[in-house]
Formats: structure tokens, sequence, C-alpha cells
């Protein structure tokens, strides 16, 4: 049975409908911004998440991201000032002269010192319009943040001593990247959030002459530890030293006094029994004369019997 003319227009007309109403309807997502582009030209943008409608054929639509996108470009070799007055305090007195020679040799380089920096920015697009306009997608975007992002970190780091980058002014260094990096992409319809040095290593060759000039500086500060603990040894065993014959002088001086007050007791006790019985006296240090000499079976004396030592031996 063929099909009516009414009827076959009827199905085409609503077949076209439902194609253009494909063709025009659009949704947003919440974590997107929809912009209307008529001709290649953008003309709105859509903020909210929903379903819209455009005039198919001659408007399109692109979704940009609303989130905090990020640039990760990779770790890359750049330059460090070299501060010269640091450098040469660091030299430690007993650096060998080709460690001299090294750091001499960075300080005057013109390229500077050299390390492996790791790099990411964090960024959002805050005018879809201008962005579409200036980059066309997020991935030109990326591209362009990369390389202004690299040119930044070059200049700034280019100015920055090691010493410095290990500091508290850090973070001073990344908000001087951040801006230079704003400053050429805010006419771009995109903000820099963020902008972190992940990781700065030293480069082989300048790992190893640090390392070495570590290990020197701590040999001298240990040199220097136990110069002072033995200065203050000495010093200490001096004071023992100097106490020690102060007290024996004082102990000696004291016996001295002590033995000598004992000696004038004795003298005196001894002219006090002399003057009360002087025979008496005499006959008792002549028996402690004979006690002192004579105790001893070897001691052998040669004496005149008439001597005073015997006197009291020969009479009854």
């Amino acid at each position: 049975m063929a099909m009516k003319p009414l009827a076959l227009a009827g199905c085409i007309v609503l077949g076209a409908a439902v194609i253009l109403g494909t063709m025009s309807a659009f949704t947003v997502q919440e974590t997107q911004r929809a912009v209307v582009l008529q001709f290649g030209k953008p003309v709105h943008v859509i903020p909210k998440a929903g379903l819209y409608f455009k005039v198919p054929l001659i408007q399109e639509v692109r979704y940009l991201d609303k989130r905090t996108l990020s640039v990760d470009p990779g770790i890359d070799t750049m330059n460090l000032s070299v501060d010269k007055g640091d450098t040469a305090q660091a030299q430690p007195s007993d650096m060998t002269p080709e460690m001299k020679a090294e750091l001499e040799k960075l300080a005057t380089s013109s390229g500077g010192m050299q390390i492996k920096v790791e790099v990411f920015a964090r960024y959002q697009i805050i005018d879809p319009l201008l962005f579409i306009q200036r980059m066309g997608s997020e991935e030109i975007a990326n591209q362009r943040i990369l390389s202004v992002m690299n040119g930044a970190t070059r200049d700034v780091l280019g100015a920055t001593t090691l010493r410095a980058l290990l500091s508290p002014k850090r973070n001073d260094v990344m908000q001087d990247i951040k801006n230079r990096v704003n400053a050429q992409m805010k006419d771009r319809g995109i903000e820099i959030v963020d902008i972190r040095i992940v990781r700065a290593d030293l480069t082989d060759s300048l790992r190893n002459s640090t390392v070495k000039r570590m290990i020197t500086e701590n040999n001298e500060r240990a040199t220097k530890t136990r110069a002072v603990g033995q200065q203050a040894a000495l010093q200490i065993r001096a004071e023992a030293d100097k106490e020690k014959t102060v007290l024996l002088a004082e102990a000696q001086k004291q016996s001295q006094i002590e033995r000598g007050a004992g000696d004038a007791l004795a003298i005196k006790t001894y002219n006090e029994a002399y003057n009360k019985d002087k025979d008496f006296y005499g006959f008792t240090r002549t028996l402690e004369a004979y006690r002192n000499t004579l105790a001893t079976p070897d001691t052998r004396m040669i004496l005149s019997p008439e001597g005073a030592f015997l006197r009291y031996l020969d009479k009854p």
C-alpha cells in the first residue's frame, strides 16, 4: 500500500525537526563552561551547567574546563647565580687547590651554577571569550604557558643564588616567577594560580664537588672542636695541678708547723725534766741510747772502757 503524499511529507518534516533539534541542543556539565561561536567567532559564554540550544549549521560550541588546570613540563637544566663572596667565605682553609679552583671557576663562570629543576604551574581560564580569541584551545594554552614559564624561570633563577633558593626566600622566587608569567598570560584570559619548584637538584659534577666541600668543612669543624676540647682539657689539668700543688704546699706547711710545735713541746718537756733531776735525766737518756744501739744483736761497737757511754754498765 503506497504512503499518501501528505503522510510522507509529515514524516519528512518530523525527521528534519528531530535532526535539527538534535543538532541545536547541547548540554553543559558542572565542570565546564561553554563558548558559543558563530561563523567561527565567539559570541557569548554559558557559565552554568544545563541544557541549551544553538542555531544549527551556523553556531558551534566549544567547552572549556572551569577547574584548575596544570602544566608539568618535567625536569630541565637551568643556571643559578653564584655569589663570589659566599663562595670565598665557604672555602675552608684546608681545601685542596683543585677544589678552590673549581669553586672559583663556578663563581666566575658566565653561565653560573647548573642545577636540575622541575617546575609545575596551576592555572584557570578566567575569561573564556578572550581565551578562545587568543588561544583557541587548552592544548595551545598549555604550550604557551610552558614556553613563558620556562623563560621566566630561567630569568629569575639566573639572578638567584643556591643559598637563597634553599632558604625562606624561595617563596619570593616563586612569587616573582608567577608574577612574570601572569603578566604575559593575563591578556589571554588565563590566570596563573600557583607555580612551584618541585625539585631542585645539583648536577652530577657539581654534586660531587659540593659533597667534597661539605666533607672538608665538616672535617675542619671537627678539627676545631677537637682543638677546643684539647685546650679546655689542658686548662682543666693545669688548674687541677695548680690546686694540687697549693693543697700539698699548704699541707706540708701545716705539717711543718705541727712538727715544729711538737718538737718545741718535746724540747720543753726534756728541759723541764733535766732541770728537775739532771742525774735521772741523764740516766734515762743513756738507757734510751742503749736500747736504740744495742737492741740488734748484729750491732758491733768499739768503745773505750773509760768512755762516758758505758759509765752505767761498769758501776754496781
